[in-house]
């Protein structure tokens, strides 16, 4: 029994920091409208900004860098670190459109991967970063921390959660929204288009600068194989799964589909059955989007019935009117 909390408690876990990149995701692809595949690139700079800011060397280490600076340091580091390598990426690609910037992203989140495995010196390459440096670690047990972890990523969903519901219902929110649906319409009422989307792609890439230590504190290791493709594709399907535009869809998709994932996994009679579940996990990912694009194409949670709700809890709709006041309010 306690097995199996424990094993609850870190699906739950996993689950909350994909939540955390569907909804950060949410805000710059659901709003933006701009369907991003480097998320997983994002979350490796953060990761592995982190971990070598606070990384502590030893004689038989053979790394660059190695400060040892504070944790918080090395949150703001990531976030920092994150958000500038977004708004190099962002400056050139969001010039872009379609399947163009689709592809644009993807490579440069594979360029970022392949430095992490060959920057030998910096990163250690295939043998990565084992010892992480952990908040209250020496505080709590092995056991007492996984559940101050999921403490600490249910916090943090919460707080994204009210963020990203601020950001939807400002006038930044709103202008996002209106650039999505009809970019002349906004164009011509004198939004400055790459600007205000550099600024949410900006903003997005320091968010998950700031959550990804939490991926690696449950990981507790750093290998550029945790960056590939796959990290991305499960956000992605999370967010669909959940709805794309809605405010609470990013956090059901996410607990969601890795629930179904991982549960699925812990159905493991041998090693072998085991080998063969973690082989057919991108196959269950794609079999549960491929079923939510059959059944379910809008998502769990709709973005017009979400921003109905809220319209008609303040009494005072502020979305879903004509193209012209959603610009200009």
């Amino acid at each position: 029994m306690d097995s199996m909390i424990l094993f609850l408690v870190g699906v739950l876990t996993l689950g909350g920091f994909y939540a955390i990149l569907a909804l950060i995701l949410n805000m710059v692809a659901g709003w933006g409208g701009m369907s991003d595949l480097g998320v997983a690139g994002l979350v490796a700079v953060g990761a592995y900004t982190y971990v070598i800011v606070t990384q502590t060397a030893v004689p038989a280490d053979d790394i660059l860098i190695a400060p040892g600076l504070p944790i918080w340091l090395g949150v703001v580091a990531a976030g920092l670190a994150t958000a500038a390598v977004a708004l190099l990426i962002g400056m050139p690609t969001l010039r872009l459109r379609g399947e163009y910037f689709l592809i644009t992203t993807l490579a440069f989140a594979e360029v970022i991967r392949q430095v992490a495995l060959n920057a030998t010196p910096l990163t250690r390459g295939t043998v990565g970063f084992t010892q992480i440096e952990r908040p209250f670690s020496d505080l709590l047990t092995g056991q007492q921390y996984r559940f101050a972890l999921l403490a600490m990523v249910l916090g943090l969903v919460l707080l994204l959660f009210w963020l990203t519901r601020q950001v939807s219902s400002s006038p930044f929110g709103r202008v996002l929204r209106a650039i999505r649906d009809n970019e002349p319409v906004a164009v011509s009422l004198g939004k400055h288009v790459a600007a205000q989307r550099i600024a949410v792609y900006v903003f997005g890439g320091l968010l998950i600068g700031l959550v990804a230590p939490l991926y690696i504190w449950h990981i507790r290791t750093t290998v550029p194989n945790l960056f590939m493709s796959e990290m991305t594709f499960t956000v992605w399907t999370a967010l669909v799964v959940g709805g794309i535009g809605s405010r609470v869809g990013p956090v059901v998709g996410g607990f969601v589909l890795i629930l179904v994932t991982e549960l699925f996994t812990f159905l493991q009679g041998s090693a072998e059955n085991a080998q063969i579940l973690a082989a057919t996990r991108p196959i269950l990912l794609g079999l549960v989007l491929i079923l939510a694009m059959r059944f379910r194409p809008q998502g769990l949670v709709t973005e017009r019935s979400a921003f109905r709700h809220a319209s008609s809890r303040t009494a005072a709709p502020e979305t879903f009117r004509d193209d012209k006041e959603v610009v200009t309010s």
